[in-house]
């Protein structure tokens, strides 16, 4: 991972967004807690932070009160739909940005109901809410 993170700066990032962090609450075939997560998440932040990168957290919501202190943002996805919003509301009382990415099932074909109750959600009205498809193609539709 350190040579990942060497990587990513010579290609010139400022921050790194390490996926799949919540391993715990998938079926991977090893015995993975919040605590190994915790200690990876702290390990990662403590190894970007030696190279001038920042470092989000990644959906994991369960360990948010554990490593939010390293944390200078935070993406998630599908907050709204999991019902984890409120959750990362600490990274906005912390003066952290929130990223969130919702995946409509029409998408691309967002109605205007589905944008409004999306956007128009009062969970997220403070974080940096998109649309996007869940193949991740060039499609986006902000909030």
């Amino acid at each position: 991972m350190a040579a990942r993170l060497d990587l990513a700066v010579s290609k010139g990032c400022d921050g790194i967004d390490p996926d799949n962090i919540d391993g715990y609450n998938q079926d991977t075939g090893f015995s993975l807690t919040t605590a190994d997560a915790i200690d990876y998440v702290t390990f990662l932040a403590n190894a970007a932070h030696e190279r001038g990168l920042s470092i989000g957290l990644k959906n994991a919501a369960e360990i948010v009160p554990n490593v939010l202190s390293l944390m200078q943002w935070e993406l998630n996805e599908q907050c709204e739909n999991y019902g984890e919003c409120g959750t990362f509301q600490s990274f906005i009382s912390s003066g952290k940005p929130v990223f969130d990415i919702e995946y409509p099932s029409s998408a691309p074909n967002v109605d205007q109901a589905t944008k409004e109750n999306i956007c128009g959600n009062q969970a997220t009205a403070s974080f940096s809410t998109i649309m996007k498809t869940t193949n991740l193609d060039d499609w986006v539709m902000p909030c």
